[in-house]
C-alpha cells in the first residue's frame, strides 16, 4: 500500500508563503483556470449541496461553487495561512452571508462530522497529500452516501520546457484510481480532458 505522497509538500505551491507564495498563488490562480472550469462541471453543484474544496488557493472555485449552491453550503481547507487570506479577501461577502468557510488544514485532519459534505472536490493539490490512502479514508469520512468526489490531477507534459516535468504520469494516474478504490470509493471513473495548455485527468468516485 503506497502511503508515501506523490511529491515532498513544502515548496511554495504545497504550501505558499511570504511573498514568493504571494506569486505562486497568483501563478496558481492563471494555470488552474482551465482545470477549475471542469472540475466545476463535474462537480454538478446543486442548490443545497454542502461541497468541501482541499487546496483552495486563491478561492476561485469557492465562489464559483458558492454561486451555484445558495441554499447549502461551501468550506474550503488549504495547507497555507496565505492562501486562506487570499481566499477570504475574494471571497467576504459570501463569508459574512454564512454560505462560505475557509480555514487553514489538511486532508489528513478535518475537523467536520461525519456525514457532512454532498460533494468534495481537490484540484491540482493531490500530489501534496501526506498519506493519499488515510487522507482518502478521512475525506470519505466526512461525505454522505452517494457523495461525490471529484479530484482534477494535472499531467506531465511529454515535452520540455517550463514546468514540463510537473504533473502525474499514466502510470501515477492508475496509482491514484486504485489508491481512491482502496479507500472505500465505489463507481470510480477516469476522464482525460485536453485543456487549452495542458491534459487533465479527473477522477471521479461515489462515498
Amino acid at each position: 500500500m503506497r502511503q508515501e505522497a506523490f511529491v515532498p509538500a513544502g515548496g511554495q505551491f504545497g504550501r505558499p508563503h511570504g511573498l514568493l507564495g504571494w506569486i505562486a498563488g497568483r501563478l496558481m490562480a492563471f494555470t488552474n483556470e482551465a482545470m477549475n472550469r471542469v472540475a466545476l462541471e463535474l462537480l454538478d453543484v446543486q442548490p443545497t449541496d454542502y461541497v468541501l474544496e482541499i487546496g483552495f488557493g486563491p478561492g476561485r472555485l469557492v465562489k464559483r461553487i458558492a454561486r451555484r449552491a445558495p441554499e447549502g453550503l461551501v468550506v474550503g481547507v488549504d495547507l497555507s495561512d496565505l492562501m486562506v487570506r487570499l481566499a477570504t479577501i475574494r471571497n467576504e461577502g459570501l463569508i459574512r452571508a454564512g454560505r462560505v468557510v475557509l480555514e487553514q488544514g489538511a486532508a489528513s485532519a478535518l475537523r467536520f462530522p461525519d456525514g457532512q459534505f454532498t460533494r468534495v472536490c481537490a484540484v491540482n493539490c493531490f500530489q501534496f497529500w501526506s498519506a493519499p490512502v488515510d487522507d482518502l479514508r478521512e475525506v470519505r469520512r466526512v461525505m454522505r452516501y452517494n457523495g461525490l468526489l471529484v479530484l482534477g490531477l494535472r499531467m506531465k507534459r511529454p515535452t520540455h520546457g517550463f514546468m514540463a516535468n510537473v504533473g502525474f504520469t499514466k502510470d501515477e494516474v492508475e496509482e491514484v484510481e486504485r489508491l481512491v478504490r482502496e479507500a472505500g470509493f465505489r463507481d470510480v471513473k477516469v476522464e482525460r480532458r485536453r485543456l487549452p495548455r495542458e491534459t487533465a485527468t479527473y477522477i471521479g468516485a461515489r462515498c
